[in-house]
Order: structure tokens, then sequence, then C-alpha cells
């Protein structure tokens, strides 16, 4: 019972750190589209997480966006406080991403201290920080892309950056169903259709119960995101709109690791 209560508790932290990389997801897409993603200029890891504090740092701040591209041949003449506007949104999804890292490093220390981590697990939770390390860097990767000949980030190493985050939520989100489940490590006998839900998380054939539950969670998921992705076209992109489709996306996927999750087991 001790073991199955710690993995529960596992399973709880590893679920609420999926929340806010879906949440980081939101706010990254509201940065890109308020267009305030090149307005911190250094990646600075640790001094960075305090914003500017007097008026010289922010005019520091504003003469360093003002050096690159973006300013100089979209955003020339923006006031001080029309900076604040979108270094905030940088500031905060920089920060978000922060608070993740530490959301996992010291639950997990704790855990670990306490002997509620079970060997089979360290490497693999060991592993998803190290992803999110990567990530901090593919973020400063993509930003630095458009400091010097561009006035926006580079469309592949954004789609590489967005592809990162969602790579790592799904890992973890895999590594907490079978800890709430006290299954770790899962051996189980999949269902004949659990090979085929990793090209395509979809109904196929005739199920029951949990898995039949999970088929419609998910066709429900493309449904509504196609109808939110429509919407979103028809009302010519709505910032709150466009935000709403970018975690629809993250729902979807939610919904089709449900679906590859419930076809594991052939009961």
């Amino acid at each position: 019972m001790k073991a199955e209560q710690s993995r529960r508790t596992l399973a709880i932290w590893l679920f609420a750190v999926c929340g806010l990389i879906a949440l980081m997801v939101v706010v990254g897409g509201l940065t890109r589209l308020t267009g305030s993603g090149l307005s911190i200029t250094e990646w600075k890891p640790i001094h960075g997480a305090l914003p500017p504090l007097s008026l010289e740092e922010w005019q520091e701040e504003f003469d360093a966006y003002r050096q690159i591209p973006q300013y100089q041949l979209i955003n020339k003449g923006m006031s001080l406080d029309e900076f604040k506007a979108i270094f905030w949104w940088e500031w905060g999804h920089r920060n978000l991403g922060r608070l993740i890292g530490l959301a996992f490093l010291i639950p997990y220390l704790v855990f670990w201290f306490r002997g509620q981590v079970e060997r089979p697990l360290v490497p693999r939770l060991i592993g998803l920080f190290i992803l999110g390390g990567l990530q901090g860097f593919m973020g400063w990767y993509m930003v630095a892309s458009g400091l010097t000949e561009r006035v926006d980030v580079s469309q592949y190493r954004l789609v590489a950056h967005l592809g990162l985050a969602l790579v790592i939520y799904a890992a973890i989100f895999m590594t907490a169903l079978p800890l709430w489940r006290s299954e770790w490590p899962a051996r189980r006998d999949p269902h004949p259709l659990y090979r085929w839900s990793h090209v395509v998380a979809a109904l196929r054939q005739a199920v029951t119960g949990w898995k039949r539950t999970a088929g419609w969670l998910l066709l429900g998921a493309v449904v509504l995101q196609v109808a939110i992705g429509i919407w979103t076209l028809i009302a010519v992109m709505p910032i709150w709109l466009a935000a709403m489709h970018q975690f629809g996306a993250v729902v979807l996927l939610t919904a089709a690791l449900l679906h590859v999750d419930a076809l594991r087991t052939r009961n």
C-alpha cells in the first residue's frame, strides 16, 4: 500500500507538470502572436529571472531591442511603454519555463531523498529533466534566429521548439499514467490494435469499456479542434481564438495518448 501511495503521489506531481507545460504552450503561442518573442535580446538563465527594476534598466533593454531588425523595420518609433507591453509577454514566457524546471527538479529531489522514487524510474526522470534543459536551449536558439537578419524567428526553429515541448509533455504524461495505476514499470499484454495506435490513434474495430470511451474522447477532440481551426480562420485569427486553437492541440494530443494507453491492455 505504501508503494502504491508513493506512485500516485509521483503521478499527481507529473500531471501537475504536464498542466504547466500545457500553459506554457498557450503562453508561448500568445507571445508569438503578439509579436513579443524578440523583445528580450539576451539569454540570461539566472539574472534574467528579474525584470528591469529601474528606468535605467528599462532603457537598457529597450536600447538593445532597437538594434535588431524587427524594431528597425517594423516597430520603429515604438515608445518605451509600448516596448514594456511586449517585454512582459516574453519575460513571463521565460519565467514560466524556469518555474517548470523548478517544479520538476525540486519535488524530484524531495521524493528521491525520501526514497519514493523507485530505481527503474530514475533514468527516465533524469532524462526528462535533461530534455527540459535542452528545451531551454532550443528556445534561445529559436530567438537568436530573429536577432540579426530577420524580423521574426525561423519557422523551422519555431516548429522544433514547439515540437520538443509536446514531446516532453507526452513523455511525462505517459510516465504518469502507469504510476497512477501503480503499474510501474508497465508490463502488460497489449490489445491487438495497440501497435497501430502509434500511427493513427483513432477508432478501428469494435471495442468496449474504457477503450471505447477513449476512442470517443479522441474523436471529440479531433472534431473540436477542426471546428476551432475553421472558426479561427473565418474570424481572421483573433488572438484569443488562436490561443484556444493552440491549447486544443494539447487537448488532442492528450486524448491520443489516453487512447494509446487504453489499447495497451487486451481487456
